[in-house]
């Protein structure tokens, strides 16, 4: 395996637009009904925007540390918290099935510990992408521990594992006016691309989100989700700017936490957007966007919430001391709440999520 690449800017910088695009979709999701301009922009963010948070992930993925235990047992740990946690208080569909953004921690945990073993294959990139096309025919690969978009996205995480690190820097390093031009025609061909696709394939939220397929006809609107994605990362890594950007600099940096921390915070700003003009609409979103990312990925959070991971990844390495730390009461508060919960939906038939609900609908009516 490759050394472990120092932080760059460059890379943070892509992660910040992507973390600033993930939670304006995310905004915009629960709107869609109701505006049009909400959809269509969440449809088009959704064409793109994972498969390039997957390939830098898998970019990075190559390293020694990637993929030894505590980097492993700090990604489930986190999933088991803030999974658990959220679906204590708005409710679980299945136990097996992750909830929101949390999927992306169960898949990073698949995907690291298995890329190394299968990279060696020769064309295993086109492999996964035939994979991941003919998975869509199968109605029961669903999100049951994540599988659909696992299958779905680990073409992309291969893209990014493969590609040397020396050949990335020699794409940072290029004259940026050079790679710009590039970038841009890229881009305009994957945008021309998209729009045509979007409308003759009529994209549904389930098949942008890698679901079975609705119909056979489907399988080939994936085909083009692929080939615009594919465009839209090689645009982007030629695109960004190799220096520091305030505000999506730290987005980038910090992008884990922004992830894990923004989904409820998006739910509710949604309900505050709701009777209000289409472009009022977008334009708080967008603010909204902006404000949570500053809230979520500024120094003094990522700095606790990384020492939080280490202690609560230390519990299982044997590094933890007998001190008494927040993951370890996290652990704790979230055993307990599973079992409040059986109990009371056992003898008194209710949940905590139900009760999460009836203040919900106070609140908002």
């Amino acid at each position: 395996m490759e050394q472990i690449k120092q932080r760059s800017p460059y890379w943070d910088n892509i992660k910040g637009l992507l973390m600033l695009l993930t939670v304006l979709a995310h905004i915009l999701y629960q709107l869609q009904d109701s505006y049009p301009a909400a959809n269509r922009i969440v449809d088009y963010i959704y064409m793109f925007h994972m498969p390039a948070f997957v390939f830098v992930s898998g970019y990075f993925g190559k390293s020694e540390r990637s993929a030894g235990a505590p980097a492993i047992i700090r990604l489930i740990f986190l999933y088991f918290i803030f999974n658990s946690a959220t679906g204590l208080i708005l409710g679980f569909d299945s136990l097996l099935e992750p909830l929101y953004s949390y999927w992306y921690l169960l898949a990073l945990v698949v995907w690291r510990l298995s890329a190394r073993h299968i990279a060696k294959f020769r064309g295993i990139s086109i492999v996964l992408f035939v994979i991941a096309v003919f998975a869509g025919f199968f109605s029961t690969i669903d999100n049951t521990l994540a599988a659909a978009r696992i299958i779905a996205f680990y073409p992309y995480y291969m893209l990014g594992y493969k590609l040397p690190f020396k050949k990335g820097d020699s794409i940072i390093g290029t004259k940026y006016g050079k790679r710009l031009i590039r970038g841009a025609a890229v881009l305009a061909g994957a945008g021309v691309l998209a729009y045509f696709s979007y409308g003759y394939f009529n994209y549904s939220d389930r098949i942008l989100l890698m679901y079975g397929y609705e119909n056979n006809f489907d399988a080939l609107g994936r085909i083009a989700l692929i080939i615009i994605a594919c465009l839209a990362v090689y645009a982007l890594v030629n695109i960004c700017p190799n220096k520091k950007i305030p505000l999506l600099s730290m987005f980038g940096r910090n992008s884990l936490w922004i992830f894990l921390l923004h989904r409820p915070f998006t739910i509710v700003f949604s309900k505050l957007l709701n009777d209000r003009g289409q472009g009022v609409v977008v334009i708080l979103s967008v603010a909204g966007a902006v404000v949570l990312c500053i809230v979520l990925g500024n120094g003094f959070v990522a700095k606790h919430l990384n020492r939080f991971a280490e202690s609560g990844t230390a519990i299982f390495t044997g590094e933890q001391t007998k001190k008494f730390t927040v993951a370890k009461l996290a652990i704790i508060v979230v055993a307990v709440g599973f079992i409040v919960s059986v109990i009371a939906e056992a003898f008194f038939g209710i949940t905590l999520a139900d009760t999460v609900d009836a203040v919900k609908d106070r609140i908002f009516g």
